[in-house]
């Protein structure tokens, strides 16, 4: 602090709280903010002193100028915010609260690959029982359940298509939210 900042001299002067704590805003390290003084209030308006004359005014204080210290303290508080985020992230992830969308669009599209397989697999069965219980060629039973389930299959992708273009590319949730604020 300067003696701006302060009315008097010695152990006796008193602090200008609202020039003392622009002084400090201005002029702490955004990282020793953040660390040893993370507690420390310095927009808190504070109550006059009971010995302190109620028509007392305090010097105005001097205009904030954007210097290239204000900037480096900004770009700073940005890394930490991004860093903050990025450890919110993994924090989701790890507790499986929080995934990548392309990673479940594989996913789902793996198990519905697996069932349209095992499906189409199953046709074979299907035609022989048809083909013993109504007797008839199985081959022509087989050619027959193929070519309905390729136009259902074609149908239900199509559906699934539209039904996916609908959805969002990405869900907000506070660590997305708190990326957009910045």
């Amino acid at each position: 602090m300067t003696e701006e900042a302060l009315d008097g001299v010695g152990p006796r002067a008193r602090v200008r709280v609202d020039i003392a704590q622009a002084q400090l805003r201005s002029r702490i390290d955004i990282g020793q903010r953040f660390g040893n003084g993370l507690k420390t209030r310095l927009r808190a308006p504070l109550a006059r002193h009971a010995n302190e004359p109620a028509g007392a005014t305090q010097a105005p204080m001097a205009p904030l100028v954007d210097t290239v210290e204000e900037q480096i303290k900004r770009e700073k508080l940005r890394e930490i915010e991004f860093k903050n985020r990025e450890a919110l992230k993994k924090e989701l992830a790890s507790r499986g609260e929080y995934c990548r969308t392309i990673d479940v669009r594989v996913g789902y599209d793996q198990v519905a690959l697996g069932m349209v397989n095992v499906f189409e697999g199953a046709l074979t069965d299907f035609a022989q029982a048809i083909a013993a219980r109504f007797e008839v060629p199985q081959r022509d039973v087989l050619h027959l359940l193929r070519g309905e389930f390729r136009k259902v299959r074609a149908s239900a992708a199509q559906a699934a298509r539209r039904a996916g273009s609908e959805l969002p590319a990405a869900i907000e949730d506070d660590a997305s939210a708190s990326a957009e604020a910045a």
